[in-house]
């Protein structure tokens, strides 16, 4: 029998001689099969001289249409086994996080890329060196102006077995990128799409929630841009949120967009919110600056609702509702064993919660909408007052700001422009600009009305369009002290006259050529710009004006009320709460006199209500 002992030690000599014989079965293998390359194929690609390769980050030309040119690229091996690659051209995109690539081998390209034509569409590198490869460029004699993009990529396509034994396979690309500028007019604009504001509340209703925030940037013109971003959470009172994010954007191509989502957190529930997006445009980096990049500015509210006090004040509701029905039931079904004489008040409670009902509602609507006016500053006078589309144009207002004034902001509002206005003066120091005679500023606007029109997106000018330039107390301040208007009206596409049928003061010739001059120095600096924003304006004809905020040049919003279309003068008070522009001490004081009035009408119709019942009580026993 075959003890324990000796079948232990049986067992350990043979794991010994498996053991022993493992490494010489390992080192046999590649003898007999030999083993298949593992990682990726290193190679790349690079601009090059006809010689040898040289240090340009890419291939970049400006040309004219119907320009030929010709130049190489270097394909490298850093391996050292010889590799098969394959070579064509594409067209570049934007993709969704924000990079640069060029198309696929097998999608079709329209630009860039159909206008390349390699040397060799597939070539073999021997281990550790580099060929060089020929390609030409045929721009078409009807391109477009401005900036087009492609590139030329390498492409090492293999097939592979994943982790679970499947067969995958893999496109190893890298590629060189091409930057076309064709000669003719530039147009560098941006423009928002948004934003869209999501509220995520907690349950506890006076704690602040967060807030998704997402806009797509778009690049309309036709020059590749960057883009600096601000986003800012506001609630009702002012009170600005934290929000991480966005980065800037480091290119965009002519024609791309890119969707941005940003998070803010302290987001108080103050029923209706505010989110304002700033991008400003700037040159990518190494390429030569474009002529013009206004700031663009977007709003747009968004419900920040808590929801848990709803729900109580609906439950709260609920049972004083049950609470009268249940009341008249019994009053119902005591009358019908004995009556009683009619005493007048006796019938008043249904009344009662009628009037309290209304007072809630009423009290609601004053919180909900409370105006906050902008003081009536004056007239605000347009030179020259007969022009055209393509002439400079000077505002300058009848007297000067109201004191403590800082800051003034401009827009333009009539037929065309977006929903609010565009905005043609950013949030600027008042000092920046020249005093007129009657001591008014004079302020040249940095563009045309012709451009202002192209930036907005529309060719045709027609009827009255208002200037309203408003006088703000510092350059983050949310409250217009005072607001000067004026008009023009155009009677053709490229002609204006005076719209506001006012003399021009004394000396105000004087003035817009001292505005012109420091135009040119001083414009840019100030942060006057066109803005795609929503502001206040009229739609012509109309006679009514709806309001809305005209976020200015420097991040900060500021107030403005557009005047009539009909080319009367003075600022026009709004009738409801701008969404963004508001004041608080007029919210607060409207909206704890409505509560108050609310609270006071209920006590007033339970006090009688009780007298009623006391006295028909006291009949009863009588």
């Amino acid at each position: 029998m075959i003890t324990a002992t000796a079948r232990r030690l049986a067992a350990f000599l043979l794991a010994v001689c498996v053991l022993a014989g493992l490494p010489a079965a390992a080192w046999a293998a590649p003898s007999s099969t030999p083993a298949a390359p593992h990682g990726r194929t290193t190679f790349g690609i690079q601009p090059s001289g006809a010689k040898k390769p040289d240090q340009r980050p890419n291939l970049s030309y400006s040309v004219t249409p119907g320009a030929a040119l010709r130049d190489y690229v270097a394909v490298w091996n850093y391996g050292t086994r010889p590799i098969t690659l394959r070579l064509y051209g594409g067209d570049a995109f934007i993709t969704a996080d924000g990079g640069f690539d060029v198309l696929a081998a097998d999608k079709k390209s329209t630009a860039v890329g159909s206008w390349l034509k390699l040397g060799k569409g597939r070539v073999t590198i021997p281990g550790r060196s580099h060929v060089i490869v020929p390609f030409t460029l045929t721009v078409p004699q009807h391109v477009t102006p401005g900036d087009h993009a492609g590139g030329i990529v390498a492409s090492l396509a293999a097939t592979r077995t994943d982790a679970k034994g499947n067969k995958v396979r893999v496109d190893q690309r890298v590629g060189a990128r091409i930057y076309l500028r064709v000669a003719g007019k530039l147009d560098a604009r941006l423009s928002v799409d948004g934003p869209h504001t999501s509220y995520h509340g907690t349950l506890n209703p006076f704690a602040a929630g967060s807030a998704t925030v997402t806009y797509t940037v778009r690049n309309t013109g036709n020059v590749r841009l960057g883009a600096r971003q601000a986003v800012r959470v506001s609630d009702l009172f002012g009170g600005d949120a934290t929000v991480r994010g966005p980065r800037d954007i480091p290119e965009l191509l002519p024609g791309s967009a890119l969707t941005v989502t940003a998070s803010a957190t302290g987001v108080l529930p103050t029923v209706r919110d505010t989110t304002t997006v700033t991008v400003d445009p700037v040159p990518v980096r190494g390429d030569v600056p474009p002529p013009v990049r206004p700031r663009v500015t977007a709003a747009a509210g968004f419900w920040a609702v808590p929801w848990t006090v709803l729900g109580l004040l609906l439950l709260v509701a609920a049972a004083v509702a049950v609470f009268f029905v249940r009341r008249r039931l019994r009053r119902r079904g005591t009358g019908a064993v004995r009556r009683r004489p009619a005493v007048a008040g006796t019938d008043r409670a249904p009344a009662a919660g009628r009037a309290a009902a209304l007072a809630v509602v009423t009290a609601a609507t004053v919180l909900a909408g409370s105006p906050s006016w902008a003081a009536d500053a004056g007239q605000l006078t347009v030179s020259p007052q007969h022009g055209s589309d393509t002439q400079p144009i000077t505002i300058t207002t009848g007297t000067p700001c109201p004191s403590g004034t800082t800051n003034v902001i401009a827009r333009v509002a009539g037929a065309g422009f977006p929903h609010g206005g565009q905005i043609v003066v950013g949030n600027a120091p008042l000092a920046t600009y020249p005093k007129a005679s009657g001591g008014g500023a004079s302020i040249p606007l940095i563009y045309t009305m012709r451009d202002y029109a192209t930036t907005a997106g529309f060719h045709t000018l027609h009827g009255t369009y208002t200037f309203t330039l408003s006088c703000l107390k510092g350059a983050f301040s949310r409250t217009s002290a005072g607001d000067f208007s004026g008009s023009l009206r155009f009677s053709s596409n490229s002609a204006y006259g005076d719209g506001t049928k006012a003399k021009t003061p004394a000396g105000a010739g004087a003035g817009a050529g001292a505005g012109a001059g420091a135009g040119a120095g001083t414009g840019a600096g100030a942060g006057a710009g066109a803005s795609s924003q929503p502001a206040a304006s009229a739609s012509p004809g109309s006679g009514a004006v709806v309001p809305s905020v005209a976020p200015n040049g420097s991040g900060a919003e500021a107030p403005a009320a557009s005047g009539a279309p009909d080319g009367t003068t003075g600022a026009v008070r709004t009738a409801a709460e701008s969404p963004v522009r508001h004041s608080n001490t007029t919210l607060v004081v409207l909206s704890t006199s409505g509560f108050a009035v609310a609270l006071l009408a209920v006590a007033l119709f339970w006090a009688r209500g009780r007298r009623a019942r006391a006295a028909a009580a006291s009949g009863s026993s009588d």
